[in-house]
Formats: C-alpha cells, structure tokens, sequence
C-alpha cells in the first residue's frame, strides 16, 4: 500500500471514530476560579493545556484565563472531565452541538456559585 493510500484509509477511520464530546473544567489553584468548557474533541482540549504548559504559551487556554495565567503560571491552574457525552453513531455535529449545551447549562446551575471566569 502506498502512502496515498494509506493516508486516505487512515482519514476514513478517523471520520468513522465517535467523537469524544464532554463538559470539562479548568481550575485556578491559587484563587478557586474556574472555567466550565464543552468540547466535541475532549482529547484536544487536554493536548492543548499539556502543551501550554510545556511551552508555558498563554493562547492555549481562554482568554478570560490569560491575566491570572500569565501573573501565577500553569502551574497553578488543573484540568479535569466533568461529564463525558454519550455519542450514538448516528447522532449527527448539530445533535452533538445541541447536547453539550443542554449538558453545559445543567453543569453551571449546579456550581453556580458565581466563582467562573
């Protein structure tokens, strides 16, 4: 098989994988704020802080975040899943979309204790 070939097999599987979709938090150590996110690709969204943190770049992380990111650093903020989406197969990015907001709005009134960035 060439690498052409190989390439498209590759992004077929990829496109037939059910996406990883979730609500997440991300956590300010030092102060107790806390950032409520949904993601379609919570893998991506890991990858993304582990390499902020790595390269200690400040975009990798919502720009409500940025001021207390850049004053304390990675260190003191966490990353957690709070409630991972039950994707079906044929749920189509709309239904998905539709979903994690129904989740999010359900995760907010929970710890709506108005410490979110």
């Amino acid at each position: 098989m060439n690498d052409k070939n190989r390439r498209k097999e590759l992004t077929a599987q990829y496109k037939e994988k059910a996406p990883e979709a979730g609500i997440y938090r991300i956590v300010n150590q030092e102060t107790g704020k806390y950032y409520l996110g949904s993601s379609s690709d919570i893998p991506g969204v890991f990858n993304r802080f582990e390499f902020g943190r790595k390269t200690g770049t400040s975009g990798t992380l919502p720009l409500v975040m940025n001021k207390d990111l850049t004053a304390l650093g990675y260190d003191k903020f966490s990353i957690e899943v709070l409630e991972m989406l039950k994707v079906k197969p044929d749920m189509t990015v709309q239904e998905i979309k539709k979903e994690l907001k129904v989740l999010m709005e359900m995760w907010r009134q929970e710890h709506g204790d108005g410490n979110e960035y």
